[in-house]
């Protein structure tokens, strides 16, 4: 499932209440992005959070709640690759597997992706940082890189912070000025429940929209290539 948040600059950043909801929903491991523009390298990547308490400290520490600049956040729910800090979002882009892992990175480029990519992963890694390796290539034209994919990628979100902007793949939502890749960690937001025939597919792990592979927790349904969702009540 996962959550991917892109606060831009001057925007407030999202309460620690409404952190801990996503944490709640993905808790696989957490880690975050700030533009604080330097010289050599404008960006700093923190990740590896495996706690929630881990994860808060690391707000307190970095003064996330007062950070101006543009940030990105993500909340993990693992679909490929095991559960290890390394693994956490953001990743930089590099070929590289050890640096994608690393846990603490000045870089020029941080991408952060909601949903599975059609892409086979070498090894022990996501699908995410089999993609970074593949965009690495292309840093220097992030839009024509998405051009390449959009057509195939289908629900996914992806955003990617370079030295200039932040650029956004696929449909977010806004809310408070803050993008976030779905809101299926509010667990206010109405689902609806399945028909009979919609419930036997999803019961078998399969959309009855769009036939891919679905993701269940408890009694929620989630379908990461069409983004549908329905709640079993």
């Amino acid at each position: 499932m996962c959550v991917a948040i892109y606060k831009p600059e001057n925007v407030q950043t999202p309460s620690l209440d409404t952190l801990k909801k996503c944490w709640e929903a993905n808790p696989d491991g957490a880690g975050f992005a700030l533009f604080t523009g330097g010289d050599k390298y404008a960006i700093e990547i923190h990740k590896g959070y495996m706690t929630w308490k881990q994860f808060k400290a690391a707000f307190e520490k970095y003064r996330l709640a007062d950070f101006a600049g543009d940030m990105l956040l993500h909340f993990r729910i693992a679909t490929h690759g095991g559960i290890s800090p390394g693994n956490t979002h953001p990743f930089s882009l590099t070929g590289d597997v050890k640096l994608l892992k690393h846990t603490n990175v000045l870089t020029n480029y941080a991408l952060i992706h909601n949903g599975i990519l059609p892409i086979k992963p070498e090894g022990d890694i996501s699908d995410t940082m089999e993609f970074c390796r593949r965009m690495a290539p292309l840093y220097q034209n992030i839009p024509s890189a998405f051009n390449l994919i959009e057509g195939m990628a289908g629900n996914n979100k992806i955003a990617v912070m370079t030295k200039n902007k932040v650029h956004l793949f696929g449909q977010w939502e806004n809310i408070d000025g803050v993008y976030f890749s779905n809101l299926l960690w509010d667990w206010q937001e109405e689902f609806f429940p399945p028909t009979r025939e919609e419930l036997q597919l999803l019961n078998q792990g399969y959309c009855p929209y769009c036939d891919e592979r679905i993701i269940s927790e408890d009694d929620l349904f989630y379908c990461p290539e069409c983004g549908e969702a329905w709640k079993n009540k």
